[in-house]
């Protein structure tokens, strides 16, 4: 789980920053809920948008994103 120490280092790798909690919170209302009766969600939507804006902040190739716990699968 994340703990202000593991934020910060996602938020250094290379990218700049991890979204802060109240632009977290803008975004949140906006991520469609899990379907009823399905799996449940098992990745963490945070950790997903951080890596997707660190896609776009850095150019990088989907390949080339920092591998698992840094960002999820």
């Amino acid at each position: 789980m994340w703990t202000p120490d593991t934020r910060a280092l996602v938020g250094d790798y290379g990218s700049g920053q991890a979204l802060s909690d109240e632009q977290y919170r803008l975004l949140e209302p906006l991520i469609p809920a899990a379907k009823p009766g399905g799996h449940p969600r098992t990745t963490d939507m945070r950790r997903l948008l951080d890596g997707l804006f660190y896609l776009v902040r850095t150019g990088c190739q989907w390949r080339h994103l920092p591998p698992p716990p840094v960002f999820p699968p």
